[in-house]
This record gives C-alpha cells, sequence and structure tokens, in this order.
C-alpha cells in the first residue's frame, strides 16, 4: 500500500458513524497527477439519516437482532473569530428494537442539540459536548490532488456510550484510506473512498464519573477492540455524499470481566435541504383553531394546543375530530419530509405517570393523522410528560396552554 506523501490540506466531514458533510470535489490544477481536490462547503444546510442493522452479543451469547437509526438536521451559524466554521442542529435518536422488531412509526429516544467548529485543518471542537455527533475527524480527504490507488492516513476519533447507560467515552483511532476513482452508483457517477480503522488504546471518559458506569455494578468501560471497513460515495456531479456503508465486528470490554459484541453495518445518507415554504403551510392551516406554526432550528413547528382528551387517557373527544382533518389534509400536501409528533402534559406531581401519557398521546396523534392517508412510516414520535411548560400548572389557562401537541416538520 502506498501513502500518499504529497501536500495535505485536510478536509474534515464527520458525523454519526460514517457521514459526510457536503463536499465539492474538482479536478486539480496542475495536471493529471494532481488528482481530485476535496473542498469543504461551509453555507449549506443538510440532513443526515444513519440506520444500523447488526447483531449483538453479551458475554459470548447471542442476545438479539438490533435495528438504530439516527437522523440529524444540520446548519451552518457563520465562523467563530479564528476564522472555523460553526455549525449547529439536533441529532434525533430512535429507539433500538431487537429481534427485528421495527416500528412503522418510530419513537424517539432522545433530541440532542449539538454546536460544533471545524477548523481550517478540518479538526472539529464540539460545545458542551453530549456525545455527538459520534465520529470526529473522519473521513478526513487528502485535498492536495489524489489520483486513483494513492491512499492516506488520518487521526480520528469516536464518542462511544455502547449500552447507552449515559457515560460517553472517547476512542481514538487512526484510518487508512484509498481513492478508488470513479464509478457508477444506481446510474450516477460518484467518487469511491474506502477506508478502515481500528480502535487505539487511550479511552477516556468524556463525561464527569458520576454520570455513571455501567448499571450492573459500576463498571467502567475499558478496551475496544476490532475493526471498521467503510465506502464512501461521493457525487461527481455536486459533491454531496450519496451513501456510505461501514461494516464494523467491534467488541466493546468493561473491568469487571462483562463484554458486549455488535457485528453488522450501518447506512448513512446525506441530502442537501430544500427550505420549506413557510407561508404556504401557514396557509393551509389558517383558521384552525388552536393551531400555530413557527420557525425552529430542525424545521417548521406546527402546535396544536388545550387537545381535548378524556381524563388521564389518550383517547380524544370527538369534537377534535375537525381540528386532526384540516391538519391531515395540509401534511399530506408536504412531499418527502418526516413528521415528528412530540406530546406534551400539564405537571400534576405524577411524572411518570405523566411522561407516559404524553407518549400516548404523541402515538395516538400519529395513528390519527394515518387514518387520514399519511403513512405510518413518515411518523416518529416522543412524548416529554410536564417537562416543557409554555404555561403556568397552578392556572385552568397555563394548564391548557401545557397539554399540547406539537408536529414539527423536519427538514
Amino acid at each position: 500500500m502506498r501513502i500518499c506523501a504529497r501536500k495535505k490540506l485536510f478536509l474534515n466531514t464527520c458525523l454519526l458513524y460514517v457521514t459526510v458533510f457536503l463536499t465539492s470535489a474538482v479536478p486539480g490544477n496542475g495536471g493529471e497527477n494532481d488528482g481530485v481536490t476535496f473542498k469543504l462547503q461551509t453555507d449549506k444546510p443538510y440532513t443526515i439519516v444513519e440506520r444500523s442493522d447488526f447483531s449483538r452479543y453479551d458475554d459470548g451469547e447471542y442476545l438479539g437482532h438490533v435495528y438504530r437509526e439516527v437522523r440529524a438536521s444540520i446548519n451552518p451559524s457563520g465562523t467563530d473569530s479564528g476564522g472555523a466554521a460553526l455549525y449547529t442542529g439536533n441529532f434525533i435518536v430512535m429507539e433500538e428494537t431487537l429481534r427485528d422488531m421495527r416500528q412503522s412509526a418510530r419513537a424517539v429516544n432522545a433530541i440532542v442539540p449539538v454546536n460544533f467548529a471545524l477548523n481550517a485543518e478540518g479538526r472539529m471542537r464540539v460545545a458542551d459536548d453530549r456525545g455527538f455527533p459520534v465520529l470526529r475527524s473522519f473521513p478526513v480527504y487528502e485535498a492536495g490532488g489524489v489520483t486513483a490507488g494513492e491512499s492516506w492516513t488520518a487521526d480520528g476519533q469516536r464518542a462511544v456510550d455502547p449500552l447507552n447507560e449515559g457515560r460517553t467515552f472517547i476512542v481514538p483511532f487512526t484510518a487508512v484510506y484509498e481513492y478508488k476513482g470513479v464509478e457508477e452508483y444506481r446510474s450516477i457517477p460518484v467518487h469511491r473512498i474506502e477506508a478502515s480503522y481500528e480502535s487505539n488504546a487511550g479511552i477516556s471518559a468524556l463525561n464527569s464519573p458520576e454520570r455513571g458506569a455501567f448499571s450492573g455494578g459500576g463498571a467502567v468501560l475499558n478496551k475496544v477492540s476490532g475493526k471498521h471497513d467503510v465506502t464512501i460515495l461521493i457525487a461527481v456531479e455536486n459533491g454531496i455524499m450519496l451513501m456510505s456503508r461501514d461494516r464494523f465486528d467491534e467488541i466493546f470490554s468493561w473491568n469487571d470481566g462483562k463484554n458486549v459484541r455488535f457485528k453488522g453495518f450501518t447506512l448513512c445518507f446525506t441530502q442537501s435541504i430544500v427550505p420549506l415554504d413557510g407561508g404556504k403551510i401557514k396557509k393551509e392551516v389558517a383558521g384552525t383553531d388552536g393551531v400555530d406554526l413557527e420557525p425552529v432550528d430542525s424545521g417548521l413547528r406546527l402546535s396544536i394546543r388545550d387537545l381535548q382528551f378524556v381524563s388521564d387517557s389518550d383517547q380524544l373527544l370527538p369534537s377534535e375530530a375537525a381540528r386532526l382533518d384540516l391538519i391531515a389534509a395540509a401534511l399530506s400536501r408536504i412531499e418527502g419530509r418526516t413528521f415528528l409528533v412530540e406530546g406534551h402534559t400539564a405537571a400534576t406531581g405524577r411524572p411518570d405517570a405523566e411522561m407516559r401519557l404524553s407518549v400516548e398521546r404523541a402515538k395516538r396523534i400519529v395513528d390519527e393523522l394515518s387514518a387520514r392517508g399519511i403513512p405510518l412510516g413518515r411518523f416518529i414520535y416522543k412524548g416529554w410528560g410536564g417537562a416543557k411548560p409554555l404555561g403556568d400548572n397552578s392556572s385552568g389557562d397555563g394548564r391548557g396552554l401545557n397539554r399540547r401537541v406539537e408536529i414539527t416538520i423536519l427538514d
């Protein structure tokens, strides 16, 4: 294997397991040996969908088949004083399902806000680090001009929390890349890059120790072993990453002897965002009682206030049917978007019950809108209980404001 020794002008992309930012791939300027140059575009918002499909083994015993999905909306937010490109966004983490128990409408496990910067060398700095983006400084492109068959190496990092215990560890690695040249993917000319990496020593905890060790008795993750082989396809025409595939077989070990193995693959897809026509959507819902529309970081949010349910139930009163008819009609005319449905309750001093009820009510709205013709697969949902009040729970009007469902039309 030949390691490219020419000048390195690194471009960092990131993201979930193997996702790239939008890039531009252009021919070199100094002759055919300059090959292809990859450059970062910092002014375009984009979305990412990551789907992982793998088998899980606990202490060598097969536990089941796991499906995991993460979605992200990323927006450029200028530059810092040092010239680094700044980004903000949200990562939406779906609940994992075992033994292929996939849901048509997916429940959301967490919504994680992110703020990060990329400097001129392509290195990432994450503010208020909550473990996302998972991959930092991967992929790193050889931007001084590469031709088919040339290879290079670059260091990267991963943030891992394999058991979702609330404690994240940083795992360093060194990746080896090879530019394979141009080929076709579904009749589209693409640049193909192959990469592989294994975990290095030097695992460190990102979060403070009190945030929790493994719940089985205070053990700490102390070793990650295994390998990732990654294929990255970038459209020749516009430099957008069409797809990446990460094939992995990896074992996480704790200092009490416990180990968990994951074997499978992760697919990532990136696309640029076409802005929503907020004015058109607003006209669609104009005049609908108790419905507000506002822009948010991840898209447009439609809030349905003071929904009338049977007390302590997810059963809607018949009077809500007309409102849901109008909302379903408006959403059905929006193509190619996912709808995040979030349920909220008033806080009455029963947080566990409120959380359960908010999830049930969010799912009820999903089912009602689906019954009006919108495919279930376009919905994801989450409940917040009374954790995000808009009004004072000590008054009837305040509790009415807090009993709501919000539908975000995701970018």
